[in-house]
């Protein structure tokens, strides 16, 4: 008797344990724009590049959800912080983040309940040779969704600045982009060289595009200190590519511009593959040899 009433209860305890729910969400979040971004309290030892390498984002993209990280990169332990959920390279939606919450506390699914989810990943699957663009979406959340590369996607659908509108189509046919944008290539094709006369200046910072209506497949720089009519070479510090363009204006030292270091065309800006509107770049210049540059230097 005492072993059965031993038995009855252990069995009990068992289907009690298996039949709760088996995981909630551990994460702190917050949804921004419908994306997901993870909150991250700074621990001892981290820096804001050890993170964003955690993270698998671009430091650009972490300072501009994080205003106060544009004037000091200097992170403090303690401090917390905004970074993007990102898998297999794209960010995470909220509406996909929550459906996998979903999905994760749900018992084994039945075959009616199995035909069902087949059929929403059919049609949440992209198909056909056109995007109609939604509230939300971005040229960088469409490149990343069909795999393109932004500059073909940008060239092939004749963007010339960062916006776009809620309803527009977008051609987004790999082969057909690739083809368009190939044939600008070769017609296009510039050599800018720079030429090693002077001081060599180099200098990091921060890189965006020029918004602008202008369709142009020069590639033209404002920058603050290089000489206008000159050339620099800017390099993504996340991709490492690298494109040689002409300063055609100075960037004003007070303003809304003067945390940005440079400001490209946007056929020049999205040959260097940004992730985001704005990315860490590198340029290497040279300055005539004056009193003013040697104290610069």
């Amino acid at each position: 008797m005492i072993k059965t009433i031993f038995f009855f209860l252990v069995t009990s305890v068992t289907v009690i344990a298996f039949g709760q729910n088996p995981q909630k969400d551990t994460l702190n979040t917050e949804i921004i724009n419908n994306i997901v971004y993870i909150l991250h309290k700074v621990e001892p030892g981290q820096t804001l590049y050890s993170l964003v390498n955690k993270y698998n984002c671009s430091v650009a993209e972490v300072s501009n959800i994080n205003p106060t990280l544009k004037s000091d990169v200097a992170i403090k332990v303690g401090q917390t912080l905004k970074f993007p959920m990102i898998r297999n390279g794209k960010h995470v939606s909220a509406w996909a983040y929550q459906a996998g919450l979903k999905k994760s506390t749900l018992a084994k699914p039945t075959k009616n309940s199995e035909n069902q989810t087949k059929t929403a990943q059919a049609t949440s699957q992209p198909s056909g040779k056109f995007h109609i663009i939604k509230a939300g979406e971005t040229i960088f959340s469409i490149s990343k969704l069909y795999e393109l590369d932004i500059s073909y996607l940008v060239e092939a659908n004749n963007i010339s600045d960062n916006k776009i509108k809620v309803g527009d189509k977008l051609l987004i046919d790999k082969v057909e982009i690739e083809k368009i944008s190939t044939a600008l290539e070769k017609k296009m094709a510039q050599t800018l060289v720079v030429e090693p006369v002077g001081i060599k200046m180099s200098e990091t910072g921060v890189a965006e595009v020029i918004n602008t209506s202008n369709r142009t497949t020069k590639y033209l720089a404002l920058h603050r200190t290089a000489k206008v009519g000159s050339n620099i070479k800017v390099t993504n510090e996340a991709t490492g590519v690298t494109i040689t363009a002409k300063v055609v204006a100075n960037l004003s030292q007070k303003g809304p511009d003067e945390n940005i270091m440079l400001k490209l065309s946007p056929y020049a800006f999205y040959k260097l593959r940004p992730r985001d509107s704005k990315m860490r770049a590198t340029v290497e210049y040279y300055l005539p040899a004056t009193r003013k540059t040697m104290a610069i230097k």
